[in-house]
């Protein structure tokens, strides 16, 4: 009896180890596939955050070239006669490492005497015509054409020398490029070409045309052109810190229409196999490049959890001896599973403060904001400026180019507005096209100056559908126990007088 019930007991034994053992692998199974799944898709996340953040930067500094190009352009057509000292003046403070900045007059044959004679007196020197053979690459004599494209103002920074009153248009390649922008009036930008200093470099052109009375029937009235060129990797690598270029493996190619071209650009940091890629097209002035990421050894090695896995591994086997690491693990899981609902919770909550086309702030939050501003104002003594300000015909650009076309200048109005403005600065959508930039800690004159700024950077740079998109904006600085509703609307009836006085501009409330 003794001897049955002992055995008895053993087989017990066998039979909890044997399903404690079972018990534990399978949890140890269940959580491994969560885990692994859950990092994974951690992983994905922290890639295309990196991916984003890095092509942030990148579009920021081809739309910089462009941007400073436009300037000087204009500095060109709004001057009669530039010499140099005033072309370093202007451009010098635009430069920037790895850059240089040009003006190439166009001069015809019978000019060429009177301009070298001009240049001299401006105070060019070493002023000498001569032109570069495209193919031994010496410098020759100026060949008779019945125009001429001289390099009369350089800057650089970089200590190669160049003598002005080299002829670009023996150079196929230049020649090609100046010739489109010719052809579109518009800023063009290059494939990659050999710079003076035998690195591979983009070259951003701008034409510049004489005022339209001022072109003869058999004259286009082009000027010349403005041309910067930056040396590719620089602008592919500059700004960005060391730690970021080695995480991500980045290649630049052309797109030629609906097909991609070759490769212009490769970072450093070797790709390294992985199903994680993201692609973004990138558009310059005339071109369209494509920009594709893979994560490198870096990348992954920092976000590589084979450490936990092991613990997980090593922990379940424990589940065998000791119950009490499952409720562990529940725990732990429990708690993952909570914070996830946490930030899914943040996420709605930045959906309903959000307009959903654009991503600023909507109406609802605005009022919100403004109530809120408005007790800190008067509590702390702060001042606290509204600009109002809506698109002008927007009625317009719907009906022709469709709703479509709207919603993107919308977008791209977004985006320019938040790339000026502070971090503190707040801006909503507080109707289909019109929005309120909220300047808290901001004077009437600074909020009055942003106001013109946020114009211009509107209304000069034309949209990719529609062209030249104007606003009409409404600036008025809180008075100490003004309420919401009256701020509002003085900042409000701001703006419908700039929109009444021609549109285009920027009204003061009365106060």
């Amino acid at each position: 009896m003794m001897s049955s019930r002992r055995y008895a007991l053993k087989a017990s034994d066998v039979t909890l180890c044997a399903l404690v053992c079972l018990a534990g692998v399978a949890v140890t199974a269940l959580v491994l596939i969560l885990f692994v799944g859950s990092e994974q898709r951690t992983v994905s996340v922290a890639f295309q955050l990196e991916v984003d953040e890095r092509f942030s930067r990148l579009q920021r500094r081809f739309n910089t070239q462009v941007l400073k190009l436009d300037v000087v352009r204009r500095f060109f057509i709004n001057a009669d006669d530039v010499t140099e000292k005033e072309f370093l003046g202007f451009v010098t403070p635009l430069v920037g490492e790895d850059e240089a900045y040009s003006w190439v007059p166009r001069i015809l044959e019978k000019d060429l005497q009177a301009f070298r004679t001009k240049a001299l007196l401006n105070g060019t020197s070493d002023f000498s015509y001569h032109e570069i053979n495209p193919v031994t690459g010496e410098i020759v004599p100026l060949a008779s054409r019945p125009e001429h494209w001289i390099l009369l103002y350089l800057l650089k920074r970089d200590d190669v020398k160049i003598i002005p009153g080299m002829d670009v248009l023996a150079r196929p390649g230049r020649q090609a490029l100046m010739s489109k922008a010719r052809e579109t009036h518009q800023i063009v930008v290059s494939e990659p070409l050999k710079m003076t200093n035998g690195q591979s470099g983009v070259f951003f052109v701008a034409p510049v045309f004489h005022e339209s009375s001022e072109a003869t029937l058999n004259d286009d009235g082009l000027q010349g052109f403005v041309v910067s060129t930056v040396r590719l990797a620089s602008l592919m690598e500059q700004g960005i810190p060391l730690p970021s270029l080695q995480r991500l493996n980045v290649t630049l190619s052309l797109i030629d229409g609906e097909h991609q071209g070759p490769t212009i650009y490769q970072s450093l940091a070797p790709a390294t196999p992985s199903t994680l890629y993201a692609q973004r097209l990138l558009k310059v002035a005339d071109q369209n490049y494509l920009l594709q990421f893979r994560p490198s050894s870096t990348f992954l090695v920092a976000n590589s959890h084979a450490l936990y896995t092991s613990l997980i591994v090593v922990f379940g086997a424990g589940l065998t001896l000791l119950m009490t690491l499952l409720v562990y693990l529940l725990i732990t899981q429990r708690t993952r599973a909570l914070s996830l609902v946490e930030e899914r919770t943040q996420d709605l909550r930045l959906l309903n403060i959000t307009d959903h086309l654009t991503g600023v702030y909507n109406r609802r939050y605005f009022e919100e904001l403004m109530e809120r501003l408005l007790i800190e104002a008067n509590a702390q003594y702060q001042p606290l400026s509204l600009i109002m300000f809506d698109i002008d015909h927007f009625k317009y650009i719907n009906d022709r180019w469709g709703h479509q076309c709207g919603d993107n200048v919308l977008k791209s109005l977004c985006t320019r507005i938040r790339s000026a403005t502070r971090k503190t600065d707040l801006l909503c959508r507080t109707g289909g096209e019109e929005f309120a930039l909220i300047c808290p800690g901001s004077e009437l004159d600074d909020t009055r100056l942003l106001a013109e700024k946020l114009r211009a950077l509107i209304s000069t740079l034309p949209f990719d559908e529609t062209g030249q998109v104007t606003c009409s904006f409404g600036v008025a600085t809180w008075v100490p126990s003004e309420s919401f509703d009256a701020f509002v609307r003085r900042a409000d009836s701001a703006m419908y007088s700039a929109k009444s006085k021609g549109r285009d501009q920027v009204q003061l409330a009365d106060s």
